[in-house]
C-alpha cells in the first residue's frame, strides 16, 4: 500500500470532510472518494461513518489512524536517517588516554562505522596534557581523559566506564605474590608516576605524606616508555589496569592499590568551538551509549 493513500486517510480524519480534504490535497473529490473506498476494501472494514457532510471515524478507524500515524512517523525517521547516513562523511580526530577507555572507544567506533561507513577516524594516544593541548590547537575534535578534568575550557560528560589504579612489579619480585598493595607499602618503593600534575595530586592523596617523602625516581606520559625500567629494576610504575592490559608483558604483574578510588573517564570537547557534523554526531552517539 502506498504511503500516499495513508496520508489521504489521515487528512480526511483530520478535517472530517472529504471535499475539504480533497481541496487541501489538491486532488478531485471523486478521486479521493475512490481511494478511500479502495482502502476500506483492502482493510476489510469501514473506517468512517458517513453522516450528512461529516466523516466520523469508526472504532476500527480510530485504531487505524493511530497505527498509520506511527507507521508514517517511523518511515519519516527512517528516510531522515538514511539521508544522514548517505551524507555523513569526513574525518573525526579523537584523543584517548591509555586505559579501559580505549576499549570503550574502539567498540563505539566499530558500531558507528557500521552506520556511517564514509566517516574516517584519526586516533591519537597520549596523556591528558597532550590531548588537551591538541584540543586547544584544534588538532583534535574530542578527547577521552581520566577524571578529574579541568572544566574551565571544556564541555564534558562522564562516561560509564571505570579503571583501577595499580602498580607494575617484576614477576620475580616477592611483591608479585601479593593480591594487592597498600599505599603504605608503595610509599617505601622507588616509584615511576604519571607526569600529569592533576593525576599526581590524586596519587599523593593516597599516602597522607608529603610528595617529597616519596621515592619518586621518574615520571612517564605513556606506559610503553617505562615498562623496560620496571623489568630492569629501576622502579615500579603506577598505572591503570587498562593501560597495562593494552600491552601486557609476561615478565610483569599488575597489582591493584588498596583503597584507591575507582578511576572515571570523561569525554571532553572545547567550549565555544563548533564541531563538524560528523564529530558532533559521534559525540552524541557516545553520550547515547553511556
Amino acid at each position: 500500500m502506498e504511503t500516499r493513500v495513508l496520508q489521504y486517510f489521515l487528512k480526511i480524519a483530520e478535517l472530517g470532510n472529504i471535499t475539504k480534504a480533497a481541496a487541501e490535497l489538491h486532488i478531485t473529490q471523486p478521486t479521493l472518494s475512490r481511494q478511500l473506498q479502495n482502502l476500506e476494501e483492502a482493510v476489510g472494514t469501514p473506517l468512517f461513518k458517513r453522516e450528512k457532510r461529516q466523516m466520523i471515524l469508526t472504532s476500527a478507524g480510530v485504531l487505524y489512524q493511530q497505527r498509520v500515524q506511527q507507521i508514517l512517523a517511523d518511515i519519516d525517521k527512517l528516510n531522515r536517517d538514511m539521508q544522514q547516513c548517505i551524507a555523513l562523511n569526513g574525518t573525526i580526530s579523537i584523543g584517548c588516554v591509555e586505559s579501559t577507555g580505549a576499549k570503550f572507544l574502539t567498540d563505539l567506533i566499530s558500531e558507528f562505522h557500521t552506520r556511517y561507513p564514509e566517516v574516517k577516524f584519526e586516533i591519537y594516544s597520549g596523556d591528558g596534557d597532550d590531548i588537551r593541548a591538541k584540543l586547544d590547537r584544534h588538532v583534535l575534535d574530542l578527547g577521552i581523559l581520566l577524571t578529574p578534568v579541568e572544566i574551565a575550557k571544556y564541555n564534558y560528560t562522564e562516561l560509564g566506564v571505570t579503571d583501577t589504579w595499580g602498580i607494575l612489579v617484576p614477576k620475580a619480585s616477592p611483591l608479585a605474590k601479593k593480591d594487592a598493595l597498600t599505599a603504605k607499602e608503595l610509599a617505601s618503593l622507588p616509584l615511576i608516576v604519571p607526569r600529569r600534575q592533576i593525576i599526581k595530586d590524586e596519587i599523593n592523596s593516597w599516602f597522607n605524606i608529603p610528595e617529597t617523602s616519596l621515592q619518586i625516581v621518574g615520571s612517564q606520559n605513556l606506559l610503553s616508555n617505562s615498562l623496560e625500567l620496571v623489568k630492569n629494576g629501576i622502579g615500579y610504575v603506577i598505572c591503570t589496569y587498562g593501560s597495562y592490559m593494552n600491552r601486557p608483558v609476561k615478565e610483569l604483574v599488575f597489582l591493584p592499590v588498596q583503597g584507591a578510588r575507582p578511576i572515571k573517564h570523561a569525554l571532553i570537547w572545547q567550549k565555544n568551538a563548533p564541531l563538524a557534523t560528523s564529530a558532533q554526531r559521534f559525540r552524541d552517539f557516545i553520550i547515547e551509549n553511556i
